[in-house]
């Protein structure tokens, strides 16, 4: 067994608060980024074989889609319209416009006067609101369609729907006056405890980037401003037919369908020049930094120690993988030991986890939290530490690992047995995830066949290695 020494760390924190965060941070500069616009799938990047039961296509003018035949549930299709452009790919001047874009494509198009989508929507059973029919994140915005049968009819009012979402907006200034009303009530709504915490953990822990200038809500008096031009300028700027996938889950024929796409995407053109891709920056930690938040209505104390540094883009790879799962194999037994604690009868928190991935491709992270109370911050912090400390310095078990091992091994089993029976709507999610990621979707099968035999040969050493 290796032995490895933690660095001692001594924060001071005045602690009458509801929310402790110390942070870590490595100084590691990112490389050239991936072409935003880039219309290459991940596995033309890649080395690893995509899903072969997806059908993949691009048009003439860059637009691609990905179909997927399911038939659970039966007879339902779910068609998605991935925008690849979300909050981050504002200008200083448009925070909020994303989202408030969104919210406009309900509210006239080429083909759907107001009032007419919603109408659309019950008259197929479709529910209307919230993130029912789209969302928008930090990097997309996705429109979701959910047919109740996959015949030609249904599958040609489904896609002009789509097709209006992508390039033919209205956007009159009467329905934008009625839709900033509703977006300023979301805004109101959002700005919870929860919510607060959430913002200002975000404006610490990614300073110097982008990431606190463009929360997806955005700033009140540029939604309270924005008029038709400044949401076209948005739309017109990233709505572009390179810039957006549809993706086709469900109940339907691909000899149908495939015609139909040419027929509603294909004369699709963007407007004005390609746009360059946002700079999110870099984050400007060094050193240990502690940070402190207080709202008396959350009630509770989060407490993290967070380790956090710029990353390089980086393509879709067996070797970039096999990284992950490590990661996750790490993650799986300290949590297990977290667990343990949290069963003993005088532990000072309520509940504790070990986590570790990355953000956009640009940042990558890893820490571990624990919610506690006023009186017990001192304790939890001091016994999260020691977690770390001790899986650094005296690294896990043959036991440990062992017990991974099989959970996973038998995980992917499962799936395999199950592939069968997904729904269609979850993989029409995870496809879209994929994508924006740009990383390859594998099948079940195809991840136990290529991961089975790297499961079998980690050993204790290796994650010593990688915590």
């Amino acid at each position: 067994m290796k032995i490895k020494v933690l660095p001692s760390v001594l924060i001071t924190l005045l602690l009458w608060s509801m929310f402790v965060h110390a942070l870590y941070a490595n100084d590691f500069g990112i490389g050239n980024k991936v072409n935003c616009l880039s219309t290459q799938w991940p596995h033309e990047l890649s080395t690893l074989a995509p899903d072969p039961s997806l059908v993949f296509g691009r048009l003439p003018n860059g637009f691609r889609y990905v179909l997927k035949t399911n038939s659970e549930p039966k007879d339902r299709v779910g068609i998605y319209l991935n925008v690849q452009a979300g909050s981050l790919n504002e200008d200083d001047n448009q925070s909020g416009l994303a989202h408030f874009l969104e919210h406009m494509l309900f509210n006239g198009t080429t083909h759907f006067k107001p009032g007419d989508l919603v109408d659309y929507f019950q008259s197929i059973g479709m529910s209307f609101g919230g993130d029912t029919n789209a969302y928008t994140t930090y990097e997309e915005t996705v429109y979701k369609l959910i047919l109740p049968k996959g015949g030609q009819l249904q599958l040609e009012k489904g896609l002009l729907v789509a097709s209006d979402y992508a390039r033919g907006a209205l956007l009159l200034e009467s329905e934008i006056d009625r839709e900033r009303g509703v977006i300023l009530a979301e805004k109101t709504a959002r700005d919870s405890s929860a919510y607060r915490a959430h913002k200002a953990s975000t404006v610490f822990s990614f300073e110097g980037t982008l990431l606190p200038e463009r929360m997806v809500i955005g700033d009140e008096q540029t939604l309270i401003n924005a008029d038709r031009d400044d949401l076209k300028s948005y739309y017109d700027t990233w709505y572009r037919p390179e810039n957006m996938i549809l993706v086709v889950v469900g109940d339907f024929a691909i000899g149908t369908i495939q015609p139909l796409i040419d027929t509603y995407f294909s004369h699709l053109k963007g407007a004005g020049p390609a746009p360059s891709c946002p700079d999110y920056g870099d984050v400007k930690h060094s050193g240990v930094k502690p940070f402190y938040y207080h709202d008396a209505e959350l009630g509770y104390v989060d407490i993290s120690i967070e380790v956090l540094w710029n990353k390089q883009q980086e393509n879709d790879s067996l070797e970039m993988q096999k990284n992950n799962l490590y990661r996750y194999m790490v993650s799986k037994i300290v949590n297990y030991r977290l667990d343990q604690i949290v069963e003993q009868t005088d532990t000072p928190f309520t509940s504790a986890t070990y986590y570790a991935g990355t953000m956009l491709d640009e940042f990558q992270y890893s820490g571990i939290r624990a919610r506690t109370n006023q009186d017990n911050w001192k304790k939890t912090l001091g016994t999260i530490e020691q977690v770390v400390r001790q899986a650094v310095t005296y690294g896990f078990t043959d036991e440990e690992l062992q017990r991974v091992k099989k959970e996973m091994i038998s995980d992917l089993e499962d799936a395999v047995k199950t592939q069968n029976t997904r729904n269609s709507l979850v993989l029409a999610h995870k496809i879209v995830r994929h994508l924006n990621s740009n990383r390859v979707l594998q099948s079940p099968s195809q991840e136990r066949a290529l991961y089975n035999p790297v499961i079998e040969q980690v050993s204790t050493d290796l994650l010593e290695d990688i915590i």
